[in-house]
């Protein structure tokens, strides 16, 4: 008896060093894509997205992987944000486009607990389901790289695609005005350029409503000359003593959008019992009782921590002469403010997986129990010890997503022109377009550091 005894006890802790050095190499997404980001951080995005494409098992950044299960999808939109910066705008278009199709959408109308837990604790191998801020994000920045390219045919497309996302999230009473400024201005500028001067107010005016941008007074007074479109937005910024027979067409106009910095992305975080269930708050229906004899007190969750960046302050110059850049979106808030809305719902997950692994402790100590009590309470904190070791939140999100979009709209003559944007003294950015008369150029800049 004492032999068998000996062979338990002993074999328990051995079993708890095996599965605490398995669980070492459960890697979680920010894992993963640790090498990216570092490569990302000093401007290397060539090596950044070397790396993603070897996670891909693909050989270069124009190939898609063969299956989609998991986070890939995901992996392909960094990928994708990467090539954007790397002005490789066709790549990046087939990346995002091919995305969109196999991510999901996370539903926030589902159990507050259950089934969010099951999103938040999921295995990567399930599909990756993005909160509305990012999948509202998606077809505006691939709009971008249409764009870039002049391509408006392809630019239209990607922005109905934006709006049957904007209108499926409406449907279901999800909030993302913030994100949804890129698309509609965008859109705007698209229909704009197509001819469809109605269209185009209708996307200037909701963007009006969620940020009031100087880069569209001048544009929304043309266009309401011969339009009949009217709404909040467009009414504030339509002049009435001012003589708007002199805002013609341009003879040439220079677009430029600037995608500075990264979101901030989630982490695993332990916190103490107590505090999660502060800030689950009211969602937490279940009894906890089980926690009380807990030797691991601490709740493991997905965090989101900020994103250092090295960058400046953007800077704009058109042929040696500084322009205005004016904030479009703040990404990063909305994606914070997002996050602390889903916080609640989050912590009430990871005690809801703290309860089950402290019921399974207790029931190893009642049956180590029949043998002695000490023999049932080192059970039981071995138990549990591990349990906390496995528990590895989800930490996927779009790492590689702005944290603020700014933009600026220059009216210029037929020809030649240089466009610098400058961040600090950190980097400079120059382009040169070729404008034809009565035509466009977008310049996209990105830069993921």
């Amino acid at each position: 008896m004492e032999r068998g005894l000996g062979l338990r006890v002993g074999g328990a802790p051995a079993l708890a060093v095996v599965l605490a050095v398995a669980a070492s190499g459960c890697a979680t997404y920010s894992d993963r894509m640790a090498s990216a980001m570092r490569s990302s951080a000093v401007g290397d995005y060539g090596s950044a997205v070397a790396s993603i494409d070897s996670a891909l098992d693909v050989e270069s950044g124009a190939e898609l992987p063969q299956t989609w299960n998991g986070d890939r999808a995901l992996a392909v939109l960094e990928r994708s944000s990467l090539q954007q910066a790397s002005e490789q705008f066709e790549d990046s278009a087939r990346g995002m486009s091919a995305a969109e199709a196999e991510l999901e959408v996370l539903d926030l109308s589902a159990d507050p607990v259950g089934t969010f837990s099951s999103y938040v604790y999921s295995d990567s191998s399930r599909t990756y389901r993005s909160p509305p801020s990012e999948r509202l994000s998606l077809n505006a920045l691939n709009l971008l790289n249409y764009l870039a390219r002049g391509d408006l045919e392809g630019a239209a497309v990607e922005a109905r695609r934006f709006q049957v996302m904007r209108d499926y999230l409406d449907s279901i009473n999800v909030e993302a005005s913030g994100p949804a400024a890129i698309g509609t201005y965008m859109a705007g500028f698209v229909f704009e350029h197509r001819g469809e001067g109605d269209r185009a107010l209708r996307y200037y005016d909701e963007t009006l409503t969620i940020r009031r941008l100087q880069s569209l007074v001048v544009p929304v007074n043309r266009l309401a000359r011969f339009n009949p479109y009217r709404g909040a937005g467009v009414d504030q910024v339509i002049s009435g003593d001012v003589d708007t027979a002199a805002w013609g067409r341009p003879a040439g106009e220079i677009l430029v959008v600037v995608n500075a910095g990264r979101v901030p992305h989630k982490v695993p975080e332990r916190i103490p019992v107590g505090a999660a269930v502060g800030i689950a708050g009211s969602i937490l229906t279940d009894s906890f009782d089980p926690l009380k004899y807990g030797a691991t007190k601490v709740v493991v969750y997905p965090a989101l921590v900020t994103t250092p960046s090295v960058l400046g302050a953007p800077s704009l110059e058109i042929d040696g002469a500084a322009a205005p850049l004016e904030m479009l979106v703040d990404l990063g808030s909305a994606i914070r403010e997002e996050y602390e809305d889903l916080k609640p719902r989050i912590m009430a997950a990871a005690l809801s997986r703290m309860a089950v692994r402290a019921a399974a402790a207790e029931g190893v100590r009642a049956a180590g129990r029949q043998e002695s009590d000490a023999l049932g309470d080192a059970l039981s904190i071995v138990t549990e010890g591990i349990l906390v070791a496995l528990d590895r939140p989800d930490t996927r999100s779009w790492m590689m997503l702005p944290d603020r979009v700014l933009v600026a709209r220059v009216p210029v003559a037929p020809g030649t022109h240089e466009v610098a944007v400058r961040f600090g003294s950190v980097v400079t950015r120059k382009s040169v377009v070729e404008i034809e008369p009565g035509g466009f150029a977008a310049v996209v800049v990105a830069e993921p550091r």
